[in-house]
């Protein structure tokens, strides 16, 4: 795959397998109302290939968000998730978003652990 992004580094690795794949999991503590940095980044990265047009970043894919955070609001984050699938023209599967996750064993028990597992197990 040609990439359009002026920067050229192992990102050049990480285009042909994302265009390959039919579904993305992002899976990340919310930082900031945000993804983590490390997420982030590879969705701006995303952006040349993606406004390049064509089939760069291959047939329309599925996503799921996958969140923990400290704290109970995910206004913001909801709003950037949807707005990227709209951009993208992906489909949104399912949001997993888990707050008052805080300390270590906060999550055990929690219903989202639950549904996170029967959404898994329904992808076909």
């Amino acid at each position: 795959m040609h990439s359009p992004c002026v920067i050229k580094d192992d990102m050049d690795l990480i285009y042909p397998v994302f265009q390959a794949v039919d579904i993305i999991v992002m899976a990340s503590p919310m930082y900031y109302w945000n993804f983590s940095g490390q997420l982030r980044t590879t969705f701006d990265r995303l952006f040349a290939v993606a406004e390049a047009g064509g089939d760069l970043l291959g047939a329309t894919k599925e996503s799921i968000l996958i969140m923990a955070a400290a704290g109970e609001d995910f206004t913001e984050i909801d709003f950037y998730y949807n707005r990227l699938m709209q951009q993208l023209g992906w489909m949104d599967l399912g949001k997993i978003l888990a707050g008052g996750v805080n300390n270590l064993g906060d999550i055990k028990g929690r219903i989202e652990l639950e549904k996170a597992y029967l959404l898994g197990k329904n992808i076909v």
